[in-house]
Formats: structure tokens, sequence, C-alpha cells
């Protein structure tokens, strides 16, 4: 309860199990930490991969090395 903070899940995706999470500046290392040390959750074994880190929720919606002109 002391350590905890506020994270939201923006979407998640069922068929790659993908997620857009949100959380203030101060606790993106708190969350990369505790994402990092979780290696199983209802005794089922999990891994985390980010993909990208960004302070613009906008330059998330969209990948420039898949852009097509």
């Amino acid at each position: 309860v002391g350590a905890a903070l506020p994270v939201d899940v923006l979407t998640y995706e069922e068929k790659t199990l993908s997620a857009i999470l949100r959380v203030i500046s101060g606790g993106l290392v708190k969350l990369w930490s505790a994402l990092t040390l979780l290696g199983s959750y209802q005794n089922r074994r999990c891994a985390f991969r980010v993909l990208q880190a960004s302070p613009f929720l906008l330059a998330l919606s969209g990948n420039s090395r898949e852009l097509v002109l």
C-alpha cells in the first residue's frame, strides 16, 4: 500500500496480449521495476516486454518506421 501508484490501462488487446499503460512520469521507474520483478500471476508464468515509452500519448498512436507515404 505504501508503494502503490496509480496506473491506468488505456487499451488492452486480448488477441496480442498487449496493453497501453499510463502512469505519471515520476512513477515510470517504479512501474518498470514492478513489471520486471513479476514472474508469475495466479500461478502462471508471465513476462513483460516494453515496446515503447513516451511522455506524449500521441507518440504511441503510430510507428514512424511503418509509415507509408
